[in-house]
């Protein structure tokens, strides 16, 4: 074989290699590059979801603090309801109280209203 021929086909087979060598380069650079987008889209869902996880916890602070300034309204309103029965006891009472007085005190006057008819007859 003559060195013409034999460089011709070194030569072919240099190109076919670097040929093989850039195509794989090619797919190695588009790996890389959908590899990067793929763990920028990761980082930011996971962003995503600390930003809902920290949300929810807020909120679920937030709601466990309403419980319980609820529960306290709720027990002033216990204390609340309380007092006033108390006090609507009492006022019951007296009412009572009153009526016994108002009977006493028309018996009497009846009473005194017939000694002047008697006085006055």
């Amino acid at each position: 074989m003559s060195s013409t021929a034999v460089e011709g086909t070194q030569i072919s087979l240099a190109a076919d290699d670097f040929n093989a060598l850039e195509q794989r380069v090619l797919r190695m650079v588009e790996l890389v590059r959908s590899e990067r987008e793929a763990r920028a889209a990761a980082e930011a869902r996971i962003q995503s979801l600390e930003a809902a996880a920290k949300s929810l916890e807020d909120s679920g602070l937030n709601a466990e603090q309403r419980v319980l300034a609820l529960e306290a309204r709720l027990q002033e309103a216990t204390q609340k309801i309380s007092q006033l029965t108390e006090q609507n006891a009492q006022a019951a009472s007296n009412v009572e109280s009153f009526e016994r007085e108002r009977e006493a005190v028309r018996a009497r006057v009846e009473k005194i209203l017939k000694h002047l008819e008697e006085v006055s007859a």
